[in-house]
């Protein structure tokens, strides 16, 4: 019992010097977020975009993607633990990286640090630490504001200014619910949600979408049958 009780609490002492080791590494030695955010600006300079500030980004849009890619992301310290387990269990299993079990900063790494390196189960276990590493020191609302304005929407559009541009020549701000929420659904896989190929898939990922914030109680369900009555106008 008395060995139990020690090491249990020999563990607890490890994670904890393991985690705040990996929070001043990251803060003085690796400065993670000055790396992701210069990143992210020569991304944005090079696509001749607009970078947009976390409340110029609309709060639907927001609600949108949190809903749809990472329902925790406020709360969890940059990963999904369960799901990145599970990842690390299918791609050790397949021999390769197959899994996703991503979040919205892991995302972010992942289109920054990580963009040009090619996947495997050492990336993913990179993109998790630099995550942690992430959420040590950037606060959420920066890091949704730096994966809105990097995330790939297809048809060369790096962003949500540049998405908007791209299929509906408005500003993001300009948008009605319902573009909003498909343009919120195209990340996933832009070549398969593409609005100009398959408007049919467009607005069954629309839908997910829609659903997605429904479930998370952001909408009820007469406001998402209201974002799905709003008119698609593509550009």
């Amino acid at each position: 019992m008395k060995r139990s009780v020690k090491f249990l609490i020999l563990m607890v002492i490890t994670l904890y010097i393991g985690w705040f080791g990996m929070k001043y590494y990251f803060t003085h030695m690796n400065r993670i977020a000055d790396l992701v955010r210069n990143d992210v600006a020569a991304q944005i300079h090079s696509h001749n975009s607009r970078f947009l500030k976390y409340n110029e980004i609309p709060v639907l849009y927001r609600n949108a993607v949190v809903a749809t890619e990472d329902r925790s992301f406020f709360t969890n310290r940059g990963i999904d633990f369960t799901g990145t387990l599970r990842a690390v269990f299918v791609d050790v299993a397949s021999g390769q990286s197959r899994q996703g079990g991503s979040t919205i900063t892991q995302q972010l790494v992942h289109n920054t640090l990580l963009s040009k390196e090619t996947k495997s189960l050492l990336w993913k276990i990179e993109e998790t630490f630099y995550a942690i590493g992430l959420y040590d020191t950037m606060n959420k609302q920066e890091t949704f504001e730096l994966y809105a304005n990097i995330i790939y929407f297809g048809h060369g559009a790096q962003g949500l200014y540049q998405a908007s541009q791209t299929y509906f020549e408005k500003s993001p701000s300009e948008l009605n619910a319902g573009e909003l929420a498909m343009l919120a659904g195209l990340p996933n896989a832009p070549g398969v949600y593409d609005p100009y190929k398959n408007l049919t898939l467009a607005r069954e990922r629309q839908d997910l979408v829609v659903q997605s914030m429904v479930n998370d109680g952001v909408i009820n369900e007469f406001q998402a049958e209201q974002v799905m009555k709003q008119p698609i106008m593509l550009k």
